[in-house]
């Protein structure tokens, strides 16, 4: 159940975007976003520069997200808008036939796990960035994740690439099968209530 398609979903509406937790993305989700992407890159150093770009990016990612998924045009993209977005715009397709709107979601969500910027993510970041979304007792839980999700490629590179994030993270919202690795992209995940 927890790595259902609906499940993954859910999952990312709730864990990933919904930063004011109402449980629906709006403006201030994406608004909110700019100045936490802001900081994670900067390693918790603000810079004017970059916050104005990321505001920009927001922005621009919440007018498009609400273009292919606020149904009803009343300023909320709830989680049924957005499966239904997914459905309509993703489902069945690579990262290359995705809308920009998730293509930048994808590209942001790297950049802010890669906190070393080294244009990889390690085990060590898969760690932070697991933990700052769920509670785990045991790392052992994590890392067989991370083991899942890697393949031996990935391994000898030292971790996941930006390109195979970002096929990852397509089929973590795309593909309906439970058994593929890209499920554990986001680490051990709970059923989302």
């Amino acid at each position: 159940m927890a790595y259902s398609w609906d499940n993954r979903v859910k999952y990312v509406v709730r864990y990933m975007y919904d930063i004011d937790n109402n449980g629906f993305l709006d403006k201030n989700d994406f608004e909110c976003l700019a100045l936490r992407n802001t900081l994670i890159e900067g390693r918790g150093d603000f810079k004017a520069d970059a916050y104005a770009n990321n505001q920009k990016i927001m922005s621009n990612l919440w007018n498009e997200i609400a273009e292919l998924a606020d149904f009803n045009k009343d300023g909320e993209v709830t989680v049924d808008e957005f499966k239904q977005g997914v459905q309509k715009n993703c489902c069945g397709k690579s990262y290359t036939d995705f809308p920009n709107a998730f293509k930048s979601f994808i590209a942001n969500q790297f950049k802010s796990v890669d906190v070393n910027g080294d244009g990889l993510v390690g085990v060590d970041e898969f760690r932070l960035d697991c933990i700052s979304r769920s509670a785990f007792s045991n790392i052992k839980e994590i890392d067989d994740a991370y083991n899942k999700l890697c393949t031996d490629e990935d391994k000898k590179a030292g971790g996941i690439s930006l390109s195979r994030y970002q096929d990852l993270y397509a089929q973590f919202i795309s593909n309906p099968d439970e058994s593929c690795n890209a499920v554990y992209l986001f680490g051990p995940l709970k059923v989302v209530q």
